[in-house]
């Protein structure tokens, strides 16, 4: 019997195959997007028992240095999360962080624009180019971005500031 006719005569078979081979395109993809990138940590976000994401940070010299791109930061989402939520929460960081409100309310206008609703097993990636401008990718698909070098930092300091709100988060991001 040959190949094509096993998978036409059995559905589930056909069904794996299609599986595993979008899963190891998307997984090809997202390597891609941080080559020649080096993961410098990966850690998980959990709130009370409930595992919210999975965050890998990379940089050129598999290090963290402030500022210095190009970077990416890795999120593959373990809940549904709308769009508001994520914007909320970037927010909520932001003040905590005690960033410029009115610097960073055009940069969430603008995140409510780029960012579509969460699924589980959702992966957004931040990735910044050597020259500070921010892209956007929702499962190895470009979004968009914020060309701005201060959106940047701003963003990545959520998860890589001294000041993160999850400092053991932040510990595994930075490979310490």
């Amino acid at each position: 019997m040959t190949i094509l006719k096993a998978l036409l005569t059995y559905p589930k078979v056909l069904l794996l195959t299609i599986s595993l081979l979008l899963m190891v395109n998307l997984a090809n993809a997202s390597n891609q997007l941080t080559a020649p990138l080096k993961m410098v940590g990966q850690g998980e976000m959990s709130w009370l028992f409930i595992n919210l994401y999975h965050a890998s940070f990379y940089s050129q010299s598999g290090e963290y240095q402030e500022q210095v791109y190009p970077q990416a930061l890795k999120i593959v989402y373990q809940q549904d999360i709308d769009k508001e939520d994520l914007v909320s929460a970037t927010e909520k960081e932001w003040r905590k962080l005690s960033l410029n409100n009115k610097q960073y309310q055009n940069w969430l206008t603008e995140l409510t624009q780029l960012w579509p609703d969460i699924k589980k097993g959702d992966q957004l990636l931040f990735r910044v180019e050597a020259d500070g401008r921010g892209l956007f990718y929702h499962n190895n698909q470009l979004l968009g971005g914020i060309n701005s070098d201060q959106f940047s930092a701003a963003f990545l300091s959520i998860w890589l500031s001294k000041n993160s709100s999850e400092p053991k988060l932040r510990k595994q991001l930075l490979g310490e």
